[in-house]
């Protein structure tokens, strides 16, 4: 195995460089999470958008772009894709294909707020992998999956762009359940690609009008 110790400690400079924005994404994820609960519709759909939208390009621009740039793969793939991911989301503002909801069946709403769990628990399964808490949940690969469960739930009413994007992204992390810098815990966002991937396979086509919105 290549020397992963380098990776390690760009994230954690990474980590330690942005603290602050990485405790402020937390509370926007629990923000998004009553949001949804609470207030569903249209409204709220943008609003979790423009939060989705900005942690998206945030990581995309500081994480990608600035930290990791020397990686070719950050820089000419994740960087772009986070990118695209965040515009799409504003796009959608106005498009209104993303429809985010709990109102679903018990099973699925059980399945994507496992992922969500995860989601916050991503760090601590950094312990077990020998690399302590340095991927807290605001950092690219817990956001993938912190999104798709969001998805999951929202799932015949998304945008499917940006789910094959995601899926693409879970596509190049595969190497890593395998050992590949030593990071065992994306068998999470393997696990959540192919749940959404399977589920947005299976439900019938819905109409994306405003029919759920509310003021």
């Amino acid at each position: 195995m290549k020397n992963v110790e380098p990776f390690w400690m760009t994230l954690q400079s990474f980590r330690d460089d942005t603290f602050i924005v990485q405790i402020l994404i937390i509370v926007a994820y629990l923000c998004i999470l009553f949001l949804i609960a609470k207030q569903e519709g249209s409204r709220t759909d943008a609003i979790i958008k423009i939060i989705l939208s900005s942690i998206f390009i945030f990581n995309s621009i500081v994480c990608f772009l600035i930290y990791f740039s020397e990686l070719p793969m950050a820089k000419f793939f994740a960087g772009p894709l986070y990118l695209a991911i965040g515009y799409l989301f504003l796009v959608d503002i106005m498009a209104k294909r993303i429809h985010f909801t709990f109102n679903i069946s018990p099973l699925r709403r059980f399945l994507a707020f496992t992922f969500i769990i995860l989601t916050f628990l991503f760090p601590v399964f950094g312990m077990f992998s020998g690399h302590g808490m340095i991927a807290l949940p605001g950092v690219p690969c817990p956001l993938a999956i912190f999104t798709l469960a969001l998805l999951s739930a929202a799932i015949p009413r998304v945008d499917n762009i940006i789910v094959f994007m995601l899926l693409a992204w879970v596509l190049v992390n595969i190497p890593k359940i395998f050992g590949y810098v030593g990071c065992y815990e994306e068998i999470i966002l393997i696990l959540a690609g192919a749940y959404v991937l399977g589920l947005n396979r299976i439900m019938p086509e819905e109409s994306t009008g405003d029919e759920h919105a509310s003021t």
